[in-house]
């Protein structure tokens, strides 16, 4: 029987040390996926160090999500961002609302962690509530941690007259910081699609639910964060003109353990088990006495009313789980609805696109086609010009070919005319002379009057 309750009870232990791991992989918050690549994310406001490296505040100001930025300006004892001033004062300068937070680590003084955080914040550059960044829980149990956070709270309250914001995973929160904390305004870290649940009662202001933010104007990775419903700026506004009085320097500081290591859980234990170790403890293992017996009666009513109360927390937690539940159904079902009208635009945004591309196309080929037809066209006026050009030259050389034979058969006619005159004068000549010659001889003592008729009639024949 020992035997099996001491397996049952290394088993559970195996458990909540898993547990307990898994919550310590929480806290060094490592983003999922859950976010990545999204183009339809809503978020309120961004946190940036120098891993951002030179930022764009002009372009990153146009972003008209981001309502605020919170800029990381220190981490422990000694180390400042150096690119801190230049982040700060270019924020405001573009109308961004800034913040400053510290990275507090366990290996430094919460005092002298203070004085480094001082610094660099001052508070009249502070337009949010300063930020206090618990991640890490290495070397202290969880007594030391909340010690020194609250120490760190007030010393932050009392210098800058108002309540720091506390920033925190959402188990980190749960398993160590506590119901101390639950009146604090709170900046969870939960890179999930679920809201997160605090424990205590706590209420979170602002939830960080992606690492893989994309910022126009920066080059790196952005944390993204929103407003719980009911929330906005003017809950982490900072309030100038608070008492910010000197923090005096004192060493009552939560001391670091000398050796380090990782408090254990609890081991839980059966009723019977508890009721064994209180009896054996308080009681020895003697025989009942009447107070014996009255502390075993209210031990058990303790134990009822403590299962009671198990049961009551196991029940809300339960409805809890269904409500997380339901709205998870509900955010996917809603995702899957934008999902499904994201696909359906797209197809219509395609066929419209491919019906625009059909259009162009039957465009370009019409005009294509017309702009062939205007130069077969052109083609056949410019030879149909090239002819009648042609054709008119060559009747243009017809014609005068035609008036150069009739010049020439005119000049041959002139030529042949004067040849056929000469040619009659001649013969006339020759008549003449043949004529004349006899009547010379025969009538030389004829009258002038005579010689005169002669002559006459000569000149009438030529």
């Amino acid at each position: 029987m020992r035997v099996y309750i001491l397996l049952i009870i290394s088993v559970l232990f195996s458990l909540v040390c898993h547990a307990v791991n898994d919550d310590e992989q929480e806290v060094t918050l490592v983003g999922d996926k859950n976010y990545g690549g999204s183009a339809h994310l809503v978020y309120d406001g961004i946190d940036v160090s120098n891993y951002q490296k030179d930022i764009n505040w002009r372009t990153t100001a146009s972003d008209k999500n981001i309502k605020f930025v919170y800029i990381k300006a220190t981490e422990g004892a000694t180390h400042k961002q150096h690119r801190y001033r230049h982040n700060i004062e270019n924020a405001r300068r573009h109308g961004i609302k800034v913040g400053s937070y510290h990275f507090m680590t366990t290996t430094a003084s919460v005092e002298s962690q203070f004085q480094n955080f001082i610094s660099m914040a001052r508070p009249e550059e502070q337009d949010l509530v300063p930020l206090l960044d618990v991640e890490k829980r290495n070397g202290w149990t969880i007594k030391q941690l909340q010690d020194s956070v609250m120490k760190f709270a007030n010393m932050l309250e009392e210098y800058y007259g108002c309540k720091p914001m506390i920033y925190a995973s959402s188990s980190y929160f749960n398993n160590y910081l506590g119901a101390q904390f639950a009146h604090y305004p709170l900046f969870i870290a939960r890179y999930a699609k679920s809201e997160p649940n605090l424990y205590y009662g706590a209420k979170w202001i602002l939830w960080q639910f992606s690492d893989r933010g994309r910022i126009d104007g920066i080059d790196a990775l952005v944390d993204l964060s929103r407003f719980n419903r009911g929330y906005g700026v003017k809950d982490i506004t900072y309030r100038r003109g608070g008492v910010r009085n000197r923090v005096r320097r004192n060493n009552g500081d939560v001391p670091r353990p000398k050796v380090r290591h990782q408090e254990k859980p609890e081991v839980p234990m059966s009723p019977k088990q508890r009721r064994e170790l209180e009896n054996n403890r308080y009681y020895g293992s003697g025989e009942k006495t009447e107070a014996q017996k009255r502390g075993e009666e209210a031990e058990k009513k303790r134990l009822k009313e403590e299962e009671k109360r198990r049961k009551e927390e196991a029940k809300r937690a339960e409805q809890q789980r269904k409500a997380d539940e339901k709205k998870r159904k509900e955010i996917e079902k809603r995702q899957r609805e934008l999902e499904k009208k994201h696909k359906e635009e797209e197809k219509k945004r395609q066929a419209e696109e491919k019906k625009r591309q059909e259009q162009l196309h039957k465009q370009q080929q019409d005009d294509q086609q017309r702009r062939a037809r205007e130069q077969a066209q052109n083609r056949m006026k410019a030879q149909k010009s090239q002819a009648e050009q042609l054709e008119q030259q060559k009747q243009q050389q017809l014609e005068q070919q035609r008036r150069a034979e009739l010049e020439q058969a005119k000049s041959d006619r002139l030529k042949q005319q004067q040849q056929e005159e000469q040619e009659r004068q001649r013969q006339a000549a020759k008549r003449y002379r043949n004529t004349v010659k006899p009547v010379k001889a025969n009538q030389a003592n004829q009258s002038s009057a005579d010689n005169d008729e002669i002559h006459y009639n000569s000149k009438r024949k030529k």
